[in-house]
């Protein structure tokens, strides 16, 4: 199954309510956070949050600040409707590259995208837009597809140029000016479900199997995490500005 529970709005409406489904897979989600949670802290910006899924868990972990950067209109308004009674929140409709609050250096403690850079066809400069706004030490945590050889009918519904391999995810960060802290596989239970999607042309998710899924992680999750395997659905990268 997708561990793409970030910014699949790109892709249309259809995307928009599989986001909801993907909201209800809390195992997945609690796992997804977890990658990123030691660098959660301080002023923080989120690219592409969809309906918000992570940004609760960033709140509740204590952000001084979430500034919410998301394209959709939709996924927008249902962003200021969720937390537009909490100051600590800002939402605006942007694009990156060129997002007009993101020209200011020095802004964000950290700057989380969770399935975003491969809906961006300059990814590169999306991320040294990213490293701008960052403030010095602070770090960039980013998701994205794994596999070019698992890109499928899902990924171009969803609005995705590419699936990423390490050496091209590494040079993106490296080249925006940060320091790769940390670059693992994440998910490898998610591929036989995503090469099952690509054998059936399928454009949607599946609750059924999304909900065998969550069952699933249970048991997959401690397993993954001790042995550290170099396949998975998904790549996560923590990159730093340097000091």
């Amino acid at each position: 199954m997708s561990a793409a529970t970030g910014h699949e709005v790109f892709g249309g409406k259809s995307e928009f309510y599989d986001l909801a489904a993907l909201a209800q897979a809390e195992r997945l989600a609690d796992w997804m956070y977890a990658q990123f949670a030691p660098s959660v802290g301080g002023d923080v910006c989120e690219i592409g949050p969809g309906i918000g899924t992570f940004s609760q868990r960033i709140l509740t972990a204590g952000a001084a600040s979430l500034h919410l950067v998301e394209p959709s209109d939709e996924a927008c308004d249902h962003l200021r409707g969720r937390f537009g009674s909490d100051d600590r929140v800002t939402v605006v409709s942007e694009l990156l590259p060129g997002a007009a609050s993101m020209q200011e250096r020095g802004q964000f403690d950290f700057v989380l995208a969770q399935n975003v850079l491969e809906h961006i066809e300059d990814d590169g400069g999306a991320a040294t837009e990213v490293a701008g706004t960052l403030r010095p030490g602070g770090r960039f945590g980013v998701l994205v597809p794994a596999h070019p050889r698992l890109y499928s009918a899902l990924d171009t519904a969803y609005g995705h140029h590419r699936r990423y391999t390490r050496d091209r995810l590494g040079g993106i960060l490296a080249g925006a000016g940060l320091k790769v802290r940390d670059l693992h596989s994440f998910n490898m239970l998610g591929i036989a479900g995503w090469w099952a999607k690509k054998v059936t042309r399928s454009t949607h998710l599946d609750p059924r199997s999304l909900g065998l899924y969550e069952q699933l992680v249970r048991a997959w999750r401690p397993v993954e995490e001790r042995v550290s395997p170099r396949w998975g659905l998904s790549l996560i990268a923590i990159a730093e500005k340097p000091r």
